[in-house]
């Protein structure tokens, strides 16, 4: 199966080939298939040992919300020694719209003049909120997961598709795992969420491995919880239920969840009200049930609010108030037909 876009790749690889000291930038909606896509790429050089794996390799990643000022000294650390032979260091750095502005200011320096050995590969899912000095310092190119992966999903699980489309739509690993599966071997019972607000509120929280089946029924949970509050009439008081979600350990990761469902949830019930069928619609299993409501005034107000949101460097923010705001926007713009949608 191929899983990254041949044009790309063969850009990517000649790129590389001719240069040297040389940083690019990988732009997608996909951070995971991004990060993917810049490995496959680095573990395609043939000028690159694998078994030189921790000499010549640096993944930076954002540690509580934010890549700080301490990787990017990593970085200056692995620049200070040639590799071996006339090989090449890689340094990848995901979500690199994350970095402080210490941190990118301090980058700065790096991007200015690069070690010849050296290539510098960043991914990010919000180009414009790089800084312009940084943004002129790099060859930026588009990877996006091909349109034929989710096209193969949907055929191979048939009517089942809704219940992982979602999750693997937003995360490129996902879609592997279950493109890779037999589907007969993967079963409904383990995307089951509760049906009670409560239950929803202890699997949200729960510390459970990280399986892939897990991912989905975390998410579909998120949906489930979502759901209650364009239905209830008493909006603070079913909030006060869940509201231990979004306070101690972890609370701010489960916050920025919660906002991607409710963006995916705004932006489907939009594309929803114009064409059903579409295929750029994300919760599938949403869908018919969408129909029967009406748009707020505010809906396309609020679905920007959650996409700057989820581009923000910073982790200060109330978790509990970001969830407030997120879920107040369904609220008010998913407004249920007297009629039920005829």
């Amino acid at each position: 199966m191929q899983w990254f876009d041949g044009v790309v790749n063969d850009r990517l690889s000649r790129l590389l080939a001719r240069s040297s000291g040389i940083s690019i930038t990988l732009v997608g909606r996909d951070s995971e298939y991004l990060k993917v896509l810049a490995t496959s790429i680095v573990e395609g050089d043939p000028k690159w040992s694998k078994r030189r794996y921790v000499e010549d390799f640096l993944l930076i990643e954002p540690e509580s919300g934010n890549i700080g000022i301490d990787r990017i000294r990593d970085i200056e650390e692995i620049m200070l020694h040639r590799p071996s032979g006339d090989g090449k260091k890689y340094v990848l750095i995901h979500q690199c719209e994350r970095m402080t502005d210490e941190s990118a200011n301090a980058f700065l320096k790096i991007l200015e003049e690069p070690p010849s050995f050296a290539t510098l590969i960043m991914t990010t899912t919000s180009w414009q909120s790089l800084l312009p000095t940084i943004r002129s310092r790099t060859v930026s190119m588009r990877g996006e997961v091909p349109r034929e992966l989710m096209d193969e999903l949907r055929a191979k699980y048939g009517k089942r598709v809704p219940e992982i489309f979602a999750a693997s739509r937003e995360n490129f690993t996902i879609l592997r795992h279950f493109l890779e599966q037999n589907p007969d071997s993967v079963e409904s019972a383990s995307f089951e969420v509760p049906s009670d607000l409560d239950g929803l509120v202890e699997l949200i929280k729960e510390d459970v491995s990280e399986s892939f089946e897990s991912i989905v029924r975390k998410r579909r949970a998120f949906v489930a919880l979502s759901r209650n509050f364009i239905s209830t009439d008493s909006f603070f008081s079913t909030f006060r239920r869940v509201s231990s979600v979004f306070t101690g350990s972890g609370s701010f990761e489960r916050a920025r969840e919660l906002v991607k469902v409710v963006r995916s949830i705004l932006s489907d019930a939009v594309i929803a009200s114009v064409n059903p069928s579409s295929k750029s619609l994300t919760n599938l299993d949403l869908i018919e049930w969408l129909v029967d409501y009406d748009l707020g005034k505010e809906i396309m107000t609020d679905f920007i609010w959650c996409d700057r949101f989820l581009r923000q460097r910073t982790s200060s923010l109330s978790s509990t108030l970001v969830a407030l705001r997120a879920l107040n926007s369904l609220s008010r713009n998913l407004l249920r037909r007297e009629n039920g949608g005829n």
